[in-house]
């Protein structure tokens, strides 16, 4: 059994900004839901799935982390604001360039589910809960042997759930990551990816790492954490034998300021592992149940895909398609489709 994992919140905002300007009928800006639509038919094509399932940040999604963290994606928190009025003013209280962008991603996050929800994509949501956290624990409460998960996503936070059975698409060359091919791919081993991490921090969630040092910094000067498992304390034992060795090896001063910094960060790099480790997901009971159910839910299959294509006409994106072939583009969805009738099937 294949199952395909998509961070849909990631996946709509890849599309969204990359299709800004991009309209359908009536001058709707669709690049989003477009983009995303195209992308998964893309990579259904590729894996052949049994199953897809797109995650999505819920309302205030982080602030489990941002309780703990303040600094953790501060900038989202004025964008919570804006995104409760937005929703409270159904979009009339319009006060710049930034709420018509936030307005749009809502729009065509909403119109982006009614398409899933015709086309026999599962979708998990709840608020306060992030995709990844959805994500995570959809792989690690997974209790079918035979069953292999893709996940569709550029964050590297992924790279720490890569096992025998679970993979990542790269979203840029359709390639997949494997536990057999992670090193040669990724430049170290997989048993680092989460320390890595923690040193490195996060810009994008304005997570921030041990200062000054990425992951170059490390290979440079602890070159077996390319090959050999890692931990924090280890980097700091080897990192008093460079020091201690001062003398007789003379390093550079400006390594030996970067290795002070590793010493002396246990308290960020601890608190990153609690913020970052996917194999901990902040979820909530809601969460936990809502996945424990979709995982398992039984989808009518009676309904038709041509809805969605007519959706699809509607909305004037077939001109989009660039030999306009509509039953062609939809044609992952039906195999998905016949996939989730099988399932059906098997309870009868």
């Amino acid at each position: 059994m294949k199952t395909i994992l998509i961070d849909g919140q990631w996946n709509l905002k890849r599309n969204f900004f990359k299709r800004k300007e991009l309209k359908g009928a009536n001058y709707k800006l669709c690049g989003g839901t477009f983009g995303f639509l195209d992308s998964t038919k893309s990579i259904m094509n590729k894996i052949m799935p049994d199953r897809v399932v797109t995650a999505w940040d819920g309302f205030l999604a982080g602030k489990m982390r941002y309780n703990i963290y303040p600094p953790y994606k501060a900038k989202r928190k004025k964008n919570w604001e804006n995104e409760k009025r937005i929703l409270a003013t159904e979009g009339f209280d319009i006060r710049s360039e930034k709420d018509n962008e936030d307005l749009q991603l809502i729009t065509q996050k909403i119109d982006t589910q009614i398409y899933l929800e015709e086309l026999f994509v599962r979708q998990l949501e709840v608020d306060y809960v992030e995709a990844d956290d959805l994500i995570a624990y959809y792989i690690l409460s997974s209790d079918n042997p035979d069953e292999h998960i893709y996940i569709y996503s550029r964050d590297q936070d992924f790279f720490q759930l890569i096992s025998e059975k679970v993979s990542i698409i790269n979203p840029d060359s359709l390639e997949i990551i494997t536990l057999e091919n992670f090193k040669e791919k990724i430049g170290y081993t997989i048993e680092n990816a989460l320390l890595i991490k923690c040193i490195e921090g996060d810009d994008s969630d304005e997570i921030k790492g041990v200062g000054g040092v990425k992951r170059g910094t490390l290979f440079e000067h602890y070159p077996d954490i390319i090959n050999e498992k890692y931990t924090y304390k280890r980097l700091v034992e080897e990192g008093y034998e460079i020091q201690n060795n001062r003398e007789s090896s003379k390093p550079k001063k400006k390594r030996l300021a970067k290795i002070d910094k590793i010493i002396q960060s246990e308290h960020e790099v601890y608190r990153n592992a609690k913020l970052m480790n996917l194999r901990k997901p902040f979820l909530s009971q809601e969460a936990i149940d809502l996945v424990n159910e979709v995982r398992v839910a039984i989808i009518n299959t009676d309904q038709s895909i041509e809805k969605a294509m007519d959706m699809f006409a509607k909305d004037g994106m077939v001109q989009h398609i660039w030999n306009n072939s509509v039953e062609g583009f939809f044609g992952a969805f039906y195999a998905l489709k016949a996939k989730e009738k099988e399932y059906e099937e098997s309870f009868k």
